[in-house]
């Protein structure tokens, strides 16, 4: 009897033959486990994704040595059962985790610390500076400061929507090119990193999804990490620019080290939490608004 085509009834058996036949078609052809081992696998993929936030396809598919299809299969059966379990352009995370967002749908997330932050961060940039900026709401925000006093620098940025800011302004802009990612307005990729290499920066503010006072600053997205690496080892000054919901997150990459890593920029909100990572990271305040500080990363 062809269990593909036989009925269990009406009363919900078809649903648990359905569940049975996509965990034997998860089976690797080169030999089949059974299926107490493959729920026991589902049961460590969640409990590595509770613990660790969110880890991207490739990873679990080496974390289990099996393909990518594999654990893509995985988690189309483990997402009816736990609707917090989120898919993300190549990543699998519990919902609530640090994972990739379309740029619009964090515009209007701590709008007014965002400001406050670009605030303070324009007030130590010298007129006559050359500022690499990366992508982000953060550093739009910058952007935005950056028209708005009238400050005399050239930017060199990777994101379209920050060098289209810029452009109602005086600013000197220079885009690096890349591959774009639309849904973030960033540009990525080996030509981007490329055309970084022959250009100097005095600083560079770079946005993150997260930082971590032993992980350091993270990104959810490889690419993004590699641009912001890139960026910082062609800049004499590194400042981080993040606000408090920020703080003590990791992201899937890590974007730079602390020792890589000058200034970090964020609204007061952020200070009880910075300063229980002293004296363990050598954080001394550098510059303040009132509603925002700069703090100077000091040699260890």
């Amino acid at each position: 009897m062809n269990p593909r085509t036989t009925g269990l009834g009406s009363d919900g058996g078809c649903g648990q033959l359905t569940m049975w036949l996509r965990l034997i078609d998860t089976m690797p052809k080169r030999g089949r486990r059974t299926l107490a081992q493959w729920q026991d696998r589902h049961q460590q993929i969640i409990n590595l994704l509770k613990a660790e936030g969110a880890l991207s396809i490739t990873a679990l598919a080496e974390r289990f040595d099996c393909s990518p299809a594999t654990i893509r299969r995985d988690i189309a059966i483990l997402q009816p059962q736990m609707t917090e379990l989120k898919k993300y352009h190549g990543v699998v995370a519990v919902d609530g985790a640090v994972t990739e967002r379309h740029y619009q749908d964090k515009v209007t997330e701590s709008q007014a610390e965002k400001e406050h932050i670009a605030e303070a961060v324009c007030g130590i940039i010298a007129d006559g500076s050359v500022v690499g900026l990366n992508g982000g709401t953060t550093t739009m925000a910058v952007a935005r400061e950056i028209v708005g006093t009238n400050k005399q620098v050239t930017v060199v940025t990777n994101a379209i929507n920050v060098a289209f800011e810029l452009s109602h302004s005086d600013v000197t802009v220079v885009v690096i090119g890349g591959v774009l990612r639309t849904f973030n307005f960033e540009t990525t990729g080996l030509m981007a990193v490329h055309n970084l290499e022959s250009l100097h920066l005095d600083w560079v503010i770079l946005g993150a999804n997260g930082i971590h006072p032993v992980f350091g600053v993270s990104t959810v997205s490889e690419p993004e990490a590699a641009i912001g690496a890139a960026f910082a080892r062609h800049a004499d000054q590194v400042m981080v620019v993040v606000d408090h919901t920020k703080l003590g997150h990791q992201a899937l990459h890590r974007m730079l080290g602390w020792t890589d890593v000058s200034a970090l920029a964020s609204d007061v909100a952020a200070s009880p939490v910075i300063a229980g990572w002293r004296p363990g990271l050598p954080l001394e305040l550098y510059h303040q608004t009132g509603l925002a500080n700069v703090w100077r990363v000091m040699p260890s």
